[in-house]
């Protein structure tokens, strides 16, 4: 039986491959998106994730509006939260199924449903405190000691930290954390071998990592950082990171910092053997 999965994301280049991933994969029965602000304001991020699930010919997906707010990440993922490409993909005719997502998780969450949280985690929160309980909850966001919004502090948790926090002490989620996802690079071969729809979503991306090389990262091979797909690889495949144990919370500027609360984060995977599952997964 293929495990049920709803993925909350805020489309967004990387979120289009995590999407794309779970899309194409049979283990999995993608029950919906529900969206969220982030990378964009969430009427772009709802407007991508209908024309994603168009062009993946999976318009059968509801998508499920969620909680709204800034984005804050248009210099990455470019104004239209798709490297300027969002009109390339088809309309899709099914148009929103809902706008209460809170009702929506409380009416569909089953116990062997997965929730795969790539985006800021409001929407993940406000289920919680609605006494929602996620069987298994997966989220990609934070750092161990550093960050892309500030020193310490990961888009998504920073973009929410009040939601963040939330989710790190009801939650009992699994972090897939930017310790992880920076050393999952999808390299130009990679980016040359999947769906080119999808590969012609980059340049903005692309164009972003490169000018922001820093000391840290001046020797990273060419590409992107496929964050969300790492996360959502191990929603459709448990196991595929390696998990361990540690004791977190969030400060206020929304990074992990220790605490008393304890959550399995992913610290490594086999990068190769990842890389070409997505690799055979992303192609047409």
């Amino acid at each position: 039986m293929a495990t049920p999965l709803i993925i909350d994301t805020d489309p967004g280049v990387d979120d289009a491959f995590a999407i794309a991933l779970a899309a194409r994969s049979p283990e999995v029965d993608l029950r919906a998106l529900t969206t969220v602000f982030g990378n964009v304001g969430l009427e772009l991020t709802t407007a991508n994730a209908l024309r994603l699930l168009a062009h993946l010919k999976r318009t059968d997906v509801p998508v499920v509006k969620g909680f709204g707010g800034p984005g804050g990440a248009a210099d990455v993922h470019g104004e239209d939260g798709l490297g300027g490409q969002a009109h390339t993909l088809p309309e899709n005719p099914e148009g929103v199924r809902g706008e209460d997502v809170v009702q929506f998780f409380a009416d569909n969450l089953t116990p062997e449903t997965t929730v795969a949280a790539i985006g800021p985690l409001t929407n993940i929160a406000r289920a919680l405190d609605a006494g929602i309980v996620f069987p298994r909850l997966i989220v990609m966001g934070g750092g161990l000691g550093i960050g892309n919004m500030t020193l310490r502090a990961e888009f998504n948790f920073w973009a929410d930290a009040e939601a963040a926090r939330t989710v790190i002490r009801k939650g009992n989620p699994i972090v897939v954390p930017l310790n992880l996802t920076q050393r999952c690079i999808a390299d130009t071969a990679f980016l040359a071998n999947v769906d080119p729809v999808l590969s012609n979503l980059t340049g903005t991306y692309r164009e972003y990592l490169s000018s922001h090389q820093d000391q840290n990262h001046s020797d990273r091979e060419e590409g992107i950082l496929v964050h969300d797909a790492v996360a959502v690889a191990e929603a459709i495949v448990p196991g595929t990171l390696r998990l361990a144990t540690h004791g977190l919370d969030i400060d206020d500027e929304g990074a992990l910092v220790e605490g008393k609360h304890q959550v399995e984060v992913a610290e490594d995977c086999d990068w190769p053997a990842l890389r070409a599952f997505m690799e055979q997964r992303l192609s047409v």
